[in-house]
């Protein structure tokens, strides 16, 4: 028998690296985006250095958009900038056999998607200016949820213009896409367009993009007002896992735009859990709808709902009539603590 190979160690270092600029850290987690799943470091390194080493050229990593973003600092500069961010958790090492390969955090992923979403966008609209269709050839290789932003910033724009590239890309999509681009046309050829707004209970299938959306609205939001460390708390307690085996047990509830799910919100009898709705719809009445429903189940068997709020959310259930019956803390990750409020609402 051969004898078995052993894993290459990772030893980070980050120096005198104490943190990075938001700018930063977007470009890193966009130069890694080439190379999840397949690629380490080293070659993260030399992308953001702008190196002419063959695999780099081999691979066209030379064509990323951060390509040569260090080319002023020297590698182990830049090694220590990369360390930093698996220190804090933006990316993580798993391994292929023997080699260790990079991969987002829930955390680096939620800036990452965001800012290869607006990528995507900035292609769209050259397409628009140049008369060219290039783009949509890649949209079948590109992560689902950044497509589904891609067509929310196209309806956003309310550019009519769009509505020819949209049916070209369609021609070549799977169904759910297809109908996000039907929804995503309507809404820019007609004013009066009116999508479609459905509250049920979630399938098994819908875990992941549930999760997704949580993941997505928790390191959106919660950072302005927690701080980090409780932040990755909740996005670990709300881990897919979990959101599966509530889903099996039919606490789940989803609502969905134009088949998209944009919300959330579960029950465990009278008690109101884990109601998010996407950073995007926030501010457009449909966390106040998810409620409405919600609380229409609990007063199928109870005369009140009881729910503990973050404070982002404290004056939100407030407006909603719910009263604060106590304030409660928890000590989460590194010492940080989590505040909170047990609110509850009589239902008549």
């Amino acid at each position: 028998m051969g004898r078995r190979r052993q894993r290459v160690g990772v030893s980070l270092d980050s120096g005198d690296v104490v943190k990075l600029r938001d700018e930063e850290i977007r470009a890193i987690l966009r130069a890694a985006d080439e190379l999840i799943g397949v690629g380490g470091r080293s070659m993260l390194v030399k992308i953001l250095k702008g190196s002419k080493d063959k695999k780099i050229l081999e691979h066209h990593l030379d064509e990323c958009p951060v390509y040569g973003y260090y080319r002023s600092l020297t590698m182990e500069e830049i090694s220590r900038r990369v360390d930093w961010t698996l220190e804090e958790d933006y990316l993580r090492i798993e391994y292929s056999g023997r080699l260790p390969m990079l991969v987002f955090s829930e955390k680096g992923w939620g800036i990452e998607e965001k800012t290869f979403a607006e990528e995507i966008y900035a292609e769209f609209c050259r397409a628009l200016s140049e008369g060219e269709q290039s783009v949509i050839t890649r949209m079948k290789d590109i992560n689902r949820q950044v497509v589904f932003d891609v067509l929310e910033m196209i309806r956003n724009s309310g550019k009519r213009e769009f509505i020819p590239l949209l049916e070209a890309w369609k021609k070549v999509e799977v169904r759910k896409v297809r109908e996000r681009i039907e929804s995503v046309q309507k809404s820019l050829g007609s004013p009066a367009y009116e999508p479609t707004v459905s509250f049920v209970k979630a399938g098994k299938t819908s875990a992941r993009e549930i999760s997704e959306l949580v993941q997505k609205t928790v390191r959106t939001v919660y950072p302005k007002y927690y701080p980090q460390a409780v932040a990755d708390f909740f996005a670990m307690f709300h881990s897919k896992d979990r959101i599966s085996q509530d889903i099996l047990e039919g606490k789940v509830w989803v609502l969905r735009l134009d088949g998209r799910i944009i919300g959330t919100g579960s029950l465990e009898e009278e008690h109101v859990t884990r109601v998010y709705v996407l950073p995007e719809f926030q501010g457009k009445g449909y966390g106040a709808w998810i409620m409405g429903e919600l609380e229409k189940e609990i007063r199928k068997h109870h005369d009140r709902a009881v729910l503990d709020a973050s404070l982002p959310a404290c004056c939100f259930y407030e407006k909603l009539g719910y009263k604060t019956v106590s304030h409660q803390s928890m000590s989460v990750f590194d010492g940080a603590v989590l505040v909170y409020e047990i609110m509850e609402k009589r239902l008549h």
